[in-house]
């Protein structure tokens, strides 16, 4: 199985989220995916973001892992720096466009306000409360096994 890098990006009291609907209804999760064959964590997290969003990060700290997160083995959790922008959208060459247009599947990457996360159906609810917790209490310098 695969290693996925996700993006905890903050910007103006917001979150980034990746809204997601498939055929079990709406759920959210962070932006980020499958670290491709060669590519460093942080190579992979770049190229992620960019493609979901069309941000650019600018610097990346690991903050968490989860394991055992189907599809992945792996995920790595880590909280972003970006060239500020409020707009956000698919690249047309992403794989996520593709599946908005050939898959009947919706992939929305969104600002969210912070107050609000915690009450969004996440898809990986222990994730979701620790970054409620450091969103409150600050994120951990080194990175926490979730």
């Amino acid at each position: 199985m695969a290693t996925a890098a996700r993006a905890i990006i903050l910007q103006d009291n917001k979150i980034l989220v990746m809204r997601r609907n498939k055929q079990s209804g709406d759920y959210y999760t962070l932006v980020g995916g499958r670290i491709q064959d060669g590519e460093s964590p942080e190579e992979g997290l770049v190229r992620e973001v960019k493609e979901e969003t069309g941000l650019d990060v600018t610097s990346a700290q690991l903050v968490f892992t989860e394991e055992h997160r189907a599809p992945y083995n792996e995920q790595l959790i880590f909280l972003c720096e970006i060239i500020p922008r409020e707009d956000v959208a698919l690249q047309e060459y992403s794989e996520e466009a593709a599946l908005n247009r050939h898959d009947f599947s919706i992939h929305e990457p969104l600002w969210v306000p912070v107050r609000a996360f915690s009450q969004l159906p996440f898809r990986t609810p222990q994730l979701q409360a620790a970054i409620t917790k450091a969103l409150s209490r600050g994120f951990p310098d080194n990175p926490i096994k979730l």
